[in-house]
């Protein structure tokens, strides 16, 4: 007996971007070394803007990128990488064929009346950011970048816009506190809100790069690393 069908209308929403989100706890640890070095080398942490527009650049020779082999930043990336693995599970990626590589991971520090601007990471498949310390000092901010659309303003507004929904907006403010970790599409736009606060907010954040491992070959991946030439 055929399935009696129905009238009844289907909006489909398909190829949604995937933002994994997990508390896995305090690490106040970390936090005085991070500080050290920040007040050692203020070029250390990522690039932060003030209010007026101004930014605190990085200095490359200078920067920590490197914390996911500091051995004093361990444990908390045994907690990290627990979390890489259920993120790409739940993406259905066959780990059996893949090997996950962390390039690079840096501290940023945001001190009152600074953010940091919308921007993307284009040198990985995946990014991610750890709150060391955030009670109220701005969450961050997600941002769809949208193709042209004859006829209505881009970003959409509240002009022609009734009922806000997944639907329609084009950027997210998700909330984040002290011990949370979001790991998101690198290629998916994002900034900060202004921190408020007299105390800095401190975040870890790094790049999550795929291969295949040594010895599968496809030209539907990158190689794995062992196979490349450095000229």
């Amino acid at each position: 007996m055929n399935k009696q069908e129905t009238n009844e209308a289907r909006v489909n929403t398909f190829f949604g971007d995937t933002i994994y989100y997990k508390h896995i706890g305090e690490d106040k640890k970390i936090i005085p070394h991070i500080e050290k070095f920040v007040k050692e080398k203020p070029g250390s942490t990522a690039a932060t803007t003030d209010v007026k527009g101004n930014t605190n650049f990085t200095d490359l020779e200078e920067a920590r990128d490197n914390l996911h082999t500091d051995k004093r930043y361990a444990m908390l990336f045994k907690k990290i990488i627990v979390g890489i693995n259920e993120f790409i599970t739940a993406k259905g990626y066959n780990k059996d064929k893949l090997n996950i590589h962390i390039t690079k991971a840096w501290a940023t520090y945001t001190a009152k009346d600074q953010h940091i601007a919308s921007h993307k990471h284009t040198a990985s498949h995946f990014s991610f950011v750890y709150y060391v310390r955030n009670d109220e000092m701005g969450n961050i901010k997600f941002e769809k970048e949208l193709a042209q659309q004859t006829g209505l303003f881009i970003p959409p507004t509240g002009d022609y816009i009734s009922n806000w929904n997944q639907l329609n907006f084009a950027s997210y403010i998700y909330p984040v506190k002290t011990g949370d970790l979001l790991i998101f599409p690198s290629g998916l736009l994002h900034q900060t809100e202004i921190n408020t606060k007299d105390t800095a907010r401190i975040s870890i954040s790094g790049d999550i790069l795929l291969t295949m491992k040594e010895g599968i070959k496809t030209e539907h991946c990158i190689p794995h690393p062992k196979g490349w030439r450095t000229l």
